[in-house]
């Protein structure tokens, strides 16, 4: 029970011994005839009694949360890595806040403050964070916190002297403990990143720097670059002509963590663990072990917490691996609490604009400049300097909600009204069947306007390391993980087909010396082979499976890649936008061979398109006789 973890169940009852810290307000501990004491708590006495409550409470959210997702609920728990400590300092802070109001309350009001009225308060808000673990209507909860903390106050009072000299006398335990578990959990990932990396292990003297760039959502026929009729990506079309563009690059899953994962590890997604709600586990070596273990140092910085943490298994290999933040509001929302209380003000959208809370971002993502100045900050804060470095940056700002964290070119119509606000807000969670065709071209605007952004960011990083020397010694590889549904096929979002726009991605690889200059290649080739392409480059051997796509520009003729994969699962159950998805029927396949596209649904269903003259897949091929023998060919390349 809260009451007894949050003091008097720890250690037994205090010696008595006079009451020193509400003396002046105390004449007795003894309840008088009602129940009541006399015992009046000054100031030092509420906020010990805040401290407890708070801890107490937020160490058995922390339980409750991981008996949840570990047990009745199994699923990436989306919180920092330091959410031991994180959990119970978010009830201190929350609690304590409470605390420090009755406190001030206390100092200033002539006759104090009632001891059960404050025991009252205190314990309401520590059982509704509680009580807000559970699956529970918001209503219920709060009766059942208001009936607990009320029956608990009662008890509490009755030996309220005993309660307060217990409390204050041990504060020191609690709080130890909670500085404690900070230490620990920042010592251990500072040790973890300090350990000594291994030597250099390939067949070049003077290895090159890797840096991966991931363009989270960002579909290639929304680029600049790719023939768009926006000009959304100049910086982009700028580093392309210092390598190699793949015109037809395909991601392997319409959606974060197995194209991450296949991008990292050379492999299909159907060969490994990950999926909505399971890591990628140890059993296939990915490309940062890989170079860690050659000698690189491994750095990743990720802006999609949700899909790329540490517990997704995608840090696997790295050294420093910056995913979520340790910031003032990451802590709060440890809290239910604070939680639920803002995904209420999300769905009032007229009373978060009364409290002045409704932000037009609705987050505090990292935006492309904030991953720039992390990923340069850590160069230059490195020890092993003289070691080459494999840098992993994931970028966020094109994915929903599509709102450009800075200024830049206008394409078509801004956000300007509210409801033009929230609609962009909350496009995500909508039902686009009912979306009009203005309010669609308000998304498609908006969606432009966030790749321009980021294009401009990706223009100043890449601007700062050509002053600093490094382009020359670098291998620099940008693609994204999955594209973006804008309408094509009535669809919306992405994890939800596995048509074009979900997997044509923008693929570039740049290698002064190694790498052709301004050269495009038009034949279809997959993200999978990305890995092995990096290894072959810096020569490091080719220990992950794939082929190197450098046989496409040392080649005279299209060598070709053999079937390209690509497959999703049922998307979960809470996505919104299952409702629409024709994956929501059953796993589907994609399989691309030179030009067409086979795609199998869950529902046995198969399609086939020209890519080449048919590149908005309007025209369905699978029933044309002349189709017989290439349907014959993909249905027997699909994995069963």
């Amino acid at each position: 029970m809260l009451l007894w973890f949050a003091g008097l169940g720890m250690g037994g009852e205090p010696a008595e011994g006079p009451d020193r810290g509400s003396a002046m307000n105390s004449a007795t501990d003894e309840p008088d005839d009602s129940g009541r004491s006399g015992f009046r708590p000054g100031p030092g006495s509420i906020l010990a009694w805040a401290i407890w409550i708070g801890l107490a409470s937020g160490t058995l959210e922390l339980a409750v949360f991981l008996l949840k997702c570990r047990v009745f609920d199994p699923r990436n728990l989306n919180v920092s890595r330091h959410f031991v400590w994180m959990f119970p300092a978010a009830g201190l802070v929350v609690v304590g806040g409470v605390g420090l109001i009755l406190a001030v309350a206390e100092m200033v009001r002539k006759r104090g403050v009632s001891p059960r009225f404050v025991l009252f308060v205190l314990l309401f808000v520590g059982y509704v964070g509680l009580l807000f673990r559970a699956p529970v209507y918001t209503s219920v909860c709060l009766l059942l916190a208001g009936g607990l903390a009320w029956r608990t106050s009662i008890i509490l009072e009755r030996r309220l002297g005993r309660w307060d000299r217990a409390s204050r006398a041990g504060l020191v335990f609690p709080l130890g403990l909670l500085a404690l578990s900070i230490a620990a959990s920042f010592g251990r990932e500072a040790w973890v990143e300090g350990r000594p990396g291994a030597e250099w292990r390939g067949g070049v003297s003077r290895p090159r720097n890797v840096i991966l760039v991931v363009l989270d959502t960002v579909r290639a026929e929304s680029l600049g670059l790719y023939g768009y009729g926006r000009d959304t990506s100049p910086n982009l079309a700028r580093l392309a002509g210092r390598g190699v563009v793949f015109d037809r690059a395909f991601s392997t899953a319409p959606w974060t963590a197995p194209s991450h994962a296949s991008l990292f590890t050379g492999r299909w997604p159907h060969e490994l663990s990950v999926g909505w709600d399971r890591p990628l586990d140890g059993s296939r070596p990915t490309l940062a072990e890989t170079l860690a273990g050659r000698g690189y140092s491994t750095a990743g910085f990720v802006a999609n917490t949700t899909y790329c943490s540490y517990e997704t298994g995608l840090g696997r290999g790295f050294a420093h691996y910056e995913d979520y933040d340790v910031t003032a509001r990451g802590l709060l929302l440890c809290s239910s609490l604070v939680e639920r209380s803002l995904n209420f003000l999300h769905k009032h959208p007229g009373l978060a604009r009364r409290l002045g809370v409704d932000g037009p971002s609705g987050g505090d993502r990292k935006d492309a400049a904030r991953i720039n100045r992390d990923f340069l900050a850590w160069l230059d804060g490195r020890g092993d300097a003289g070691r080459p470095f494999f840098a992993f940056l994931n970028y966020y700002d094109v994915h929903h909600p599509y709102f450009p964290p800075e200024a830049g070119p206008s394409f078509g119509r801004k956000p300007e009204s509210p409801e033009d606000f929230r609609l962009i807000k909350t496009w995500w969670e909508r039902d686009k069947r009912r979306a009009r065709p203005d309010q669609v071209e308000l998304a498609r605007d908006a969606y432009d306007r966030c790749i321009a952004s980021l294009d401009n960011q990706l223009g100043r990083l890449f601007g700062e390391l050509e002053r600093r020397g490094m382009m020359e010694s670098s291998v620099v590889v940008v693609t994204a993980d999955h594209g973006e549904h804008l309408g094509e096929h009535k669809l919306f979002g992405h994890g939800a087909s596995v048509y074009r726009p979900e997997l044509h991605v923008p693929l570039i690889v740049v290698a002064p010396g190694l790498v052709p200059e301004g050269r495009r290649f038009a034949g279809p080739v997959s993200l999978r082979d990305v890995p092995s392409t990096i290894l072959g480059l810096v020569g490091a051997g080719s220990p992950l499976p794939g082929r190197s796509l450098a046989r496409c520009w040392t080649d005279g003729l299209d060598p070709g890649s053999g079937p390209i994969l690509s497959e999703i699962e049922c998307p979960p159950d809470d996505d919104p936008n299952r409702g629409e998805s024709p994956a929501a029927k059953g796993p589907m396949t994609s399989v691309v061979d030179r030009d067409y596209h086979y795609i199998r649904g869950g529902d046995g269903r198969e399609e086939i398109y020209d890519l080449k003259g048919d590149p908005a897949e309007a025209r369905d091929l699978a029933r044309s006789p002349e189709m017989a023998a290439s349907l014959a060919k993909f249905r027997a390349s699909v994995v069963k």
